[in-house]
């Protein structure tokens, strides 16, 4: 296509950054590949062919990740046929493909990868078979995967916390397909089992999200009690169950599990009522052990991620990374230490280019770097029944960025004006934004509509990003609209003139310092109170003020009306009858700076009175159509020479 713009992260070069790679899912249709072009590296290991790709980049947090593209399915706006993953580092502009595996179907495409080191960066390219293009939806989650789950009770892997995580692969039904028996979901078709024991007493939610929309999720959840026994594994202590055909229904639903605000505690197969695929929460018991198991009714191979929440903890090991870390600069002292709890062992790493690489002590341990860069350090944290959880700390290491200079569309500004305010976007940095009226911001563009003077002042903006960098300030002033005002004279607005007649235009107007006049004749002016000379027509007269920082303030004036020479026109009849023909007694008489008319029937009624040259007879009296007949009428007024007129005669209404 002539002219077609390229996807930004058409090449490894400019990737998108992903700073999210917990449970982390796009829009549908959020990313594309349309007009993208071949990057001329080989084609993935699992792929038949190059096609045209897009790349991703992430900094791996925790050891595993799973990463599913969904193009062209039902349910989704996504269009792209047959996508490809694959995943790669990029050092030194060498490109490693990390073996992983890759599963696809139905326009839905999953890779898996683990043993990634924690704090280096990978490379997500996303292509598709025949060279198709298209959009798609894509998700991401960097987890530290449980042990891979049983397909029975027996079996279970144990959860010791409620972190994210994804299973990438479930097939088949282990020795049992039938531990179901009696619940809302009966038989097994491809399951996952999972264990965890309550910690503490509290609430526990968790949402279930398929790999492939498409795909029918189910679950049970069971009170083993305080001995975990599988034995009681039966539905009398089944307490949470949810098999709905969510993907056929109307509307249609494909996420389940358990939330705050449901109020149903089992939801049936098929389209049952207002199921929505989400039951209510369960409070948990310190001590009871739980099992899940998760059933993927429509298909295999593909899986699931789990997101826990609720007050509950899980039984496991808790160490969190405690530290003293100011972000800069090279060669200064960090401090890292922690307070773990139900661990056996520990190890630390703290990354590249630190005096000490590893530790297995709580610390505290004073760490230096002797080089610059973002720098991950990790803690693993080891306990019982083969529980292992890691966390992470990223940071920077300086040296410090120069201060940020602030952009704006301008410094000057109007009522109803917008604001806008950017720094260069950084990757990672953070962004604090304060200003007058208590405004916040933390975006590196603010845009702010002005609806008060009082946010005129200083905007100032604090980037973090490795040492501190000073913050930059910008003054912002807010002008008042000016007020337009003029007078005439002669006033115009009370007679009708006969041509040429000149007017004096006198400025009122307050808070300007310059003028524009629109006399409606196709002539300006710029003078502050003119004279101007008007020949036979109607004008609107119009007054545009401007203030000292350009705000514009306007205001009309009309109608003029400028005669011919010796112009008296009284119709003898008229049709008030809606045509828009006629439809009014209208009297054309010029110079009067006094008017009065008043119009009688022939009994002497006085039906209409006007003191307005301007004013025109419909034929009514007191809101009501007088008939067809001759009526009367007696104008009298006083020109501006001062000379008194009058003038009297009958006019004719028909209908």
């Amino acid at each position: 296509m002539a002219n077609a713009q390229a996807p930004a992260n058409d090449n490894i070069q400019d990737p998108r950054n992903l700073t999210n790679v917990i449970g982390y899912c796009s829009a549908d249709a959020e990313f594309s590949n349309v007009n993208a072009t071949s990057s001329g590296y080989a084609k993935g290991t699992f792929w038949t062919t190059a096609g045209n790709d897009v790349w991703f980049k992430f900094t791996a947090i925790n050891t595993d990740v799973n990463i599913s593209v969904t193009g062209l399915s039902a349910g989704s706006a996504s269009t792209l046929t047959n996508p490809t993953i694959a995943i790669y580092t990029y050092n030194n502009n060498v490109l490693i493909e990390q073996i992983g595996s890759m599963v696809s179907g139905n326009n839905l495409t999953t890779a898996y990868k683990g043993g990634l080191t924690i704090g280096d960066e990978y490379y997500i390219r996303v292509s598709a078979e025949q060279d198709a293009m298209g959009t798609f939806k894509m998700c991401v989650n960097n987890y530290n995967p449980p042990k891979k789950p049983g397909q029975d009770c027996s079996t279970a892997a144990i959860l010791c916390s409620k972190d994210t995580f994804t299973e990438y692969n479930v097939s088949g039904t282990g020795n049992s397909n039938h531990e179901a028996a009696g619940t809302c979901l009966t038989v097994e078709s491809n399951s996952a089992w999972y264990q965890f024991t309550a910690a503490t007493s509290g609430t526990l939610t968790f949402t279930i999200t398929p790999t492939a929309i498409t795909d029918d999720i189910d679950w049970v959840l069971y009170d083993l009690g305080p001995n975990g026994d599988c034995s009681n594994v039966n539905s009398q202590n089944a307490i949470r169950c949810a098999a709905g055909s969510g993907v056929t229904c109307t509307p249609r639903y494909y996420i389940t599990g358990m939330d705050m605000n449901s109020q149903d505690v089992s939801e049936q197969p098929g389209c049952v009522g207002i199921q929505d695929g989400m039951v209510k929460y369960v409070d948990m018991v310190q001590g009871h052990v739980y099992a899940l198991l998760v059933d993927n009714f429509s298909n295999g191979n593909n899986g699931f991620t789990i997101a826990f929440g609720g007050t509950g903890e899980f039984v496991g090991p808790k160490a969190t990374i405690e530290s003293i870390v100011n972000d800069c600069p090279v060669g200064q002292n960090f401090t890292f230490y922690t307070n773990a709890t139900d661990v056996t062992s520990l190890t630390w790493t703290f990354g590249n280019g630190a005096n000490i690489a590893t530790a297995n002590t709580a610390g505290p341990h004073v760490i230096s770097y002797n080089s610059s860069g973002f720098k991950t350090v990790t803690l693993s944290a080891k306990g019982t029944k083969d529980c292992n959880i890691i966390e992470s700390k990223r940071f920077y290491v300086g040296p410090a960025l120069p201060q940020q200079v602030i952009t704006a569309n301008k410094l000057n500004f109007c009522p109803n004006d917008t604001i806008r305010l950017s720094v260069p976007l950084i990757d990672e940095a953070t962004y604090a934004w304060t200003g007058p009226n208590n405004f916040t911001a933390t975006t590196a563009a603010i845009e702010i509509p002005i609806t008060s003077l009082d946010q005129a002042g200083a905007y100032q903006v604090t980037v973090t990003f490795g040492c501190p960098i000073p913050p930059s300030t910008v003054n912002i002033t807010i002008d008042p609209f000016p007020e337009a005002a003029f007078e005439s004279n002669p006033l115009f607005t009370i007679a009708k003139f006969i041509e040429p007649t000149s007017i004096q235009f006198t400025n009122k107007s307050k808070a300007a310092v310059s003028y524009e006049w629109d006399f409606g004749d196709g002539q300006t002016s710029t003078a502050t109170s003119p004279l101007h000379i008007f020949n036979k027509g109607k004008y609107t007269i119009k007054l545009t003020a401007s203030s000292s920082n350009g705000c514009l303030n306007s205001i009309s004036m009309g109608t003029l009306v400028v005669l011919s020479q010796g112009t008296l026109l009284v119709p003898n009849s008229f049709s008030p009858n809606g045509d828009g023909i006629n439809d009014q007694f209208n009297i054309n008489i010029a110079y009067l700076k006094k008017f009065n008319i008043n119009i009688f029937n022939r009994y002497g009624v006085k039906l209409f009175t006007s003191y307005s040259v301007f004013d025109s007879w419909d034929g009514t009296f007191k809101g009501k159509q007088l008939p067809t007949g001759t009526y009367y009428y007696q104008l009298k007024g006083t020109d501006f020479n001062g000379q008194e007129v009058s003038y009297s005669g009958s006019v004719t209404v028909f209908r």
